[in-house]
């Protein structure tokens, strides 16, 4: 159920991106004012398929399923004043971006496949994902802070058919300190002066367009001669937003930073908060050299550890450069499960090989590491692997899994709650659902006690 939950509120995927300009559409299911597309139902059935090439075409009843439940959290949120503020909004939005580029492989790649530019990508989905963010919030304040006592955890294991006890695969817990390479004062002198020189030929008569067309490293606006079309207040970075919202209508900035780079910007026309702008970007770039001296740094807390006169956790604090990790104490967590327990078939091939050689409680040398940062860029830098835990394949037992049993009877506990805030709540709504769907055994629920249409 959880992957359901997880696909219908969770995440978009490139697939159904697709989805939405191939599947011809129709309204499927209405949910007081929200409606259901048939687009949706088909873009997260693709997704399940390409990660599950045997899933069943009844899949699909559980999509609608979810999402019919979506929608009748976005029905009460309106009834509730739960709304979503733009920061948390363009913080999804963010999120989905690194998502779709690591699928892709660069923003660049991302860009060209859709013919849309991060900015129009974000623009085609804001509505959806402040509904799904909406939504998220409204779940949350209906099981509010749900825990389950040691009682109620032994009691649910308890409850679990001595023959059905689940079986775990061999599991790893693995720690990481990541660290990467910051941009040399040598490189930041180039790219400024470089942008400073574009910005004296624009003031001596020379076209922006142009400008920003041959030189500006931003591959999503360059070609529109820098244009970002109109954006408004929570949509840029904080840094861009300070300097274009205090220029005049055709002024040009002084050059000014933001983590993408340099940059130089004029306002084309203003609407209140809502500004047509144009931009130019010079990037930094890291060198061979600096990634360096990141490794001989990593080389000294990794002999550290491995010696015993550096703590994991003082390490950690102190270097690591992962915020996800970090703030579980350097512990890697499982996208496929949320949880920090990963079986080996989940690790990365070129991981799996270090970590072979370990043993519990090792550290390893450091490891070429590469990601994307928050905007999606790639980022290569290193990381120090530790393996905190191995667990032999075994029957589940309160002794060894404590912490899975009490998430699956926790996951029991809000799944309850959730169906008798259903049960109260669909009578209350205007639900209609397409004769092609009925055939759905899900589908009875919310048709029990609704509304006439």
């Amino acid at each position: 159920m959880l992957k359901y939950i997880y696909i219908c509120v969770g995440a978009v995927t490139a697939v159904s991106l697709q989805a939405q300009n191939t599947v011809l559409d129709k309204v499927v299911a209405v949910v007081g004012d929200n409606i259901v597309l048939h687009s949706e139902i088909e873009g997260q059935f693709q997704q399940l398929k390409a990660q599950e090439p045997d899933i069943q075409d009844r899949e699909r009843c559980r999509i609608l399923d979810n999402l019919l439940l979506e929608k009748l959290f976005l029905a009460q949120a309106q009834l509730d004043s739960v709304v979503a503020n733009p920061e948390e909004v363009e913080a999804e939005l963010d999120r989905r971006i690194k998502y779709f580029t690591s699928i892709f492989g660069s923003v660049q790649k991302l860009e060209e496949y859709y013919g849309k530019s991060i900015l129009q990508l974000k623009d085609d989905f804001r509505d959806d994902i402040a509904k799904q963010v909406v939504a998220d919030k409204m779940r949350n304040k209906i099981l509010g802070g749900i825990q389950v006592t040691p009682a109620e955890v032994r009691e649910f294991f308890e409850r679990i058919p001595p023959d059905s006890v689940p079986y775990f695969n061999a599991e790893l817990e693995l720690g990481q300190i990541v660290m990467f390479p910051k941009v040399n004062e040598l490189e930041k002198k180039r790219a400024r002066e470089k942008i400073e020189q574009l910005r004296k030929e624009i003031l001596n008569g020379a076209d922006f367009s142009y400008i920003a067309i041959r030189d500006s490293k931003d591959p999503g606006s360059a070609r529109e001669g820098g244009s970002l079309g109109i954006v408004e207040r929570g949509e840029m970075v904080p840094e861009f937003e300070a300097v274009i919202y205090k220029l005049k209508e055709g002024e040009v900035s002084e050059v000014f930073e933001t983590p993408f780079g340099y940059h130089l910007a004029i306002v084309d026309e203003k609407r209140g908060d809502k500004l047509k702008v144009r931009h130019i970007l010079i990037t930094t770039e890291i060198y061979p050299s600096d990634l360096a001296l990141v490794k001989k740094r990593m080389d000294s807390i990794a002999h550290q550890l491995q010696v015993d006169s550096l703590d994991w956790r003082e390490a950690v604090n102190a270097f690591s450069e992962d915020e996800q990790s970090k703030s579980i104490g350097g512990l890697m967590t499982n996208p496929k499960t949320g949880t920090t327990y990963f079986e080996k078939a989940d690790i990365d091939g070129t991981l799996i090989f270090t970590i072979d050689q370990m043993k519990v409680g090792e550290y390893s040398n450091p490891l070429p590491y590469s990601t994307y940062d928050p905007n999606g860029r790639p980022r290569n830098g290193y990381r120090i692997i530790w393996l905190k835990s191995e667990t032999k394949p075994h029957k589940a037992s309160l002794t060894t899994d404590y912490p899975k049993i009490q998430a699956a009877a926790k996951a029991e506990k809000q799944a309850k709650i959730i169906e008798n805030w259903m049960k109260m709540h669909v009578s209350k709504n205007y639900i209609r659902i397409d004769e092609s769907m009925l055939g759905c055994p899900e589908m009875a629920k919310w048709l029990t006690g609704r509304k006439p249409d």
